[in-house]
């Protein structure tokens, strides 16, 4: 018969204020949901149970389990410290175990001692005989009564606390799940009976052996075997030793390349993502400073010697420059005729001309002749004897100066007509630059949200990308070490243990002794029973894995059917290190990931689940699973799902919940929980409903929770 709580009271605990009495929730097999919002109790509600279980309690400021005598002080009411200088504190559970009754107290005695408190804990535990209620007094006798309420070794698989559901079973271990099928499939008792026989042959060799160096003292090649034979039962032992570390290396070496496994293709991907950003983006440097080189020149192509930017749209000017230079010179030429008639024109014969003249009598200027002392000679020599002009006739005479501007900017008469096209292509080019810039940066932000989208972050290091690439090269390395290190010792082992059967035939052809006949008799019997139990151990364990397979996906298809996104299909495969890979695969049998929090937590019930349908005799969980906000990554669908199909698993199952509640709602049932209650009330769901309400706001000191019974 099951264990069955039927009762769970507490006393001045937490927000729980005032008697047991006060606060007392009465359970049935089936479910009993305990429904309350944030801050209502299911925590608290969860520490009284690990208290009397445990000894320990969660402590929500530290965020970590605490020893419960360590936190007395917190564990009690705010209310009632605030209010008393001597009170009890305390839980209790009234439990029902093969049709015995107990009740199990857990409390602490509060007394005043100035400011601080001191007190007391106590343990009463009372079993119902006949109707009457006998203390039991004895330690021991404690501990084992309140082990019956769960086991230890069950503990980890009966109390559940929100994210711990993904945690229940190690399927990543040597013997994670190989543990959690033998300690919940019920074949716990042939595996230490394997452990016995093994102890026994053992022993039954070493006695063996004895027997045969003391009947056949005086043979000395006998002794040589026997001792053969122990060096080689110690080589086998050893290296049996060796091959299970080795094969414990070579799960963490598979475990850690699956794991890497998951996130290796996407640290591929975002070390490739990073170089490709890296890589654009120095070819971005490239091209802007390529442009900002272009960008300076431009103060040099404003006044290049061969096509000045600056002169640009002048080509009118400079003709139209011309034209009153020429007026201009024009001008002062008619000019100095009118004001000094004498003056030579421009072009005048210099002094050894004008001597020549003189000389020969004859003025090269007009042509004609000018005879010595005649007129035309004498003006000839006044010319040539006339002072210098001490004014600079240059002062106002801009002729060389127009001239010089006439020469300059002529040369540029036939450049101005190419500033444009020199500027459109000197655009063009700038105009590219900057749209493989743009370019190149619109290849940068794709490479930047591929990065992204493997999982890469702004902020992040590249270091562990390269860590787990490196990790997984290693994890690698490391199976293939330990695979051969495996393969070699099992080689090693075939051979001792092929010469052990050479060493036994021969020294029963030495010694025929009828004493030692019977012991190597019994040395046989134990060692094909050690073969025969291990042989039976290893076929229990894979028909159950078998069926657990079958039951698991059945439990699996129940928990997730009804909801949009398929689930897949779990696997379950025994590896050769004999731990078991649980996978789940897509339509195609392919690697299913990328699966949400409430579909992996569903993994991890289905199988605890399948375990429990695949044991040997009841097919029920005969204690009690309670769990703490089990629901918070679920819908409304996996709730109902779990709700209709645990009692068919779980002979009893109390669950604290939050997903049911509506604070604005009369009866504080939201419509799931509206839905859920009507079908216990008609009986299609086993067991009870509460819910927890809180009569006066308050804050966490003076809180106070009480109790709804809506279903009993």
């Amino acid at each position: 018969m099951a264990t069955i709580i039927k009762s769970i009271s507490f006393q001045n605990f937490y927000n729980y204020y005032g008697s047991f009495n006060d606060n007392t929730y009465l359970f049935k097999e089936g479910i009993n949901i305990i429904n309350a919002d944030n801050n209502m109790g299911k925590s608290k509600f969860y520490n009284g149970i690990l208290w009397i279980l445990k000894s320990t309690v969660y402590d929500s400021d530290l965020k970590r389990m605490v020893s419960a005598n360590s936190s007395f002080q917190k564990m009690a009411s705010g209310k009632v410290i605030n209010e008393e200088t001597n009170f009890n504190m305390g839980v209790n559970i009234t439990f029902l175990d093969c049709d015995s009754k107990y009740s199990v107290t857990k409390s602490v005695q509060f007394s005043k001692n100035g400011n601080s408190w001191n007190t007391n804990e106590k343990l009463d535990i009372l079993q119902t005989i006949e109707n009457r209620d006998i203390p039991v007094l004895d330690t021991f006798d404690k501990e084992k009564i309140i082990k019956k309420i769960i086991p230890t070794e069950l503990i980890n698989y009966a109390l559940l606390q929100g994210e711990s559901m993904e945690d229940l079973v190690d399927l990543s271990s040597h013997n994670g799940l190989s543990s959690t099928i033998e300690t919940l499939a019920g074949i716990k008792n042939l595996i230490e009976i394997c452990e016995i026989s093994k102890e026994l042959s053992q022993k039954t060799k070493k006695l063996s052996n004895e027997k045969e160096k003391e009947i056949n003292s005086s043979n000395n090649r006998v002794e040589e075997l026997v001792q053969e034979s122990e060096l080689l039962e110690n080589r086998i032992d050893s290296t049996k030793t060796q091959i299970e570390t080795y094969k414990t290396e070579l799960s963490e070496a598979k475990k850690k390349k699956d794991n890497l496994e998951a996130i290796l293709l996407n640290a591929q991907n975002r070390e490739k993502f990073r170089g490709v950003q890296k890589t654009l983006q120095n070819e971005i440097n490239h091209y802007k400073e390529k442009k900002n080189n272009k960008l300076k020149n431009i103060n040099s192509m404003l006044f290049s010697e061969y096509s000045p930017w600056i002169l640009m749209g002048l080509q009118d000017q400079i003709m139209l420059f011309d034209n009153r230079r020429q007026e201009l010179t024009a001008a002062i030429a008619t000019q100095k005729v009118i004001d000094n008639p004498i003056k030579l024109p421009e072009g005048s014969p210099d002094i050894p001309s004008l001597k020549r003249m003189i000389r020969m009598e004859f003025c090269e200027v007009c042509g004609r002749q000018a005879p010595r002392n005649s007129d035309p000679w004498n003006h000839i020599k006044l010319v040539m004897e006339r002072p210098g002009d001490k004014e600079k006739s240059s002062k106002n005479d801009f002729g060389s100066f127009y001239s010089n501007i006439q020469t300059t900017i002529g040369a540029f008469s036939l450049s101005i007509p190419k500033i444009a096209q020199t500027i459109l292509e000197y655009r063009e080019k700038a105009d590219e630059l900057e749209d493989i810039i743009i370019q190149k940066e619109e290849e940068k932000e794709n490479a930047k949200l591929e990065f992204l989208n493997a999982g890469g972050s702004e902020t992040g290091s590249d270091n562990t990308d390269k860590q787990n690439i490196s990790d997984y090269t290693l994890a690698e390395k490391d199976i293939l070490k330990y695979d051969e290190l495996i393969r070699k010792g099992e080689l090693s082992l075939n051979q001792w243990r092929a010469r052990l059967k050479q060493i036994d035939v021969e020294i029963k052809s030495i010694s025929t002794n009828s004493e030692i006949e019977k012991y190597r008799q019994f040395k046989e019997i134990m060692a094909s029973v050690e073969y025969i139990l291990n042989n039976s151990r290893e076929r229990i364990f894979d028909e159950i894995l078998k069926s657990l397979e079958i039951n698991a996906n059945r439990k699996y298809g129940e928990l997730t059917q009804g909801n949009l996104s398929a689930g897949g299909k779990l696997s379950f495969t025994k590896q050769a290190d004999g731990t078991v890979q649980v996978s789940i695969k897509n339509v195609n049998d392919g690697e299913l990931t990328g699966l949400g929090t409430g579909f992996q937590r569903m993994k991890q019930l289905s199988i605890i689940m399948a375990i429990i349908s695949s044991k040997i005799g009841n097919k029920q969980f005969d204690y009690p699973f309670i769990s703490d906000a089990p629901f918070s990554e679920f819908g409304d669908n996996f709730i109902n799902n779990f709700f209709k199909i645990a009692p068919n698993v779980f002979s009893q199952s109390i669950i604290l919940i939050k997903e049911l509640y509506d604070p604005m709602s009369e009866n504080y049932l939201n419509d799931l929980g509206i839905k859920i209650l009507k079908k216990m009330e008609n009986g299609v769901i086993p067991g009870t409903f509460y819910v927890n309400v809180i009569e006066e706001k308050a804050d966490t000191t003076n809180l106070v929770t009480k109790n709804k019974c809506y279903k009993g």
